[in-house]
């Protein structure tokens, strides 16, 4: 279910160069949610992740194919990368 307040976040992240940058440089999704906090919008670190599972659900298969393989895809703003401990 998407969140509208994390939706106008990502819209705002997408049009503002230095405010992109500022969410590359975040560690975590904890901290992004925490920029976007400070800028007023209220969502969570878990909001991300299920925005992101739910954004890769509407994936087509060629683009699922590409993103196992490493790809990066046109519109995402951050990619997830699997850690093995």
């Amino acid at each position: 279910m998407a969140n509208p307040q994390l939706e106008a976040f990502l819209q705002r992240v997408k049009a503002d160069a230095d405010l992109l940058s500022r969410f590359s440089a975040c560690p975590h999704l904890n901290a992004i949610a925490q920029l976007g906090a400070e800028l007023g919008y209220m969502f969570t670190g878990v909001d991300l992740v299920t925005h992101q599972a739910e954004a890769t659900l509407r994936l087509s298969q060629a683009d699922l194919e590409a993103a196992a393989a490493g790809v990066e895809l046109e519109g995402h703003l951050w990619l997830m990368k699997i850690v093995w401990g």
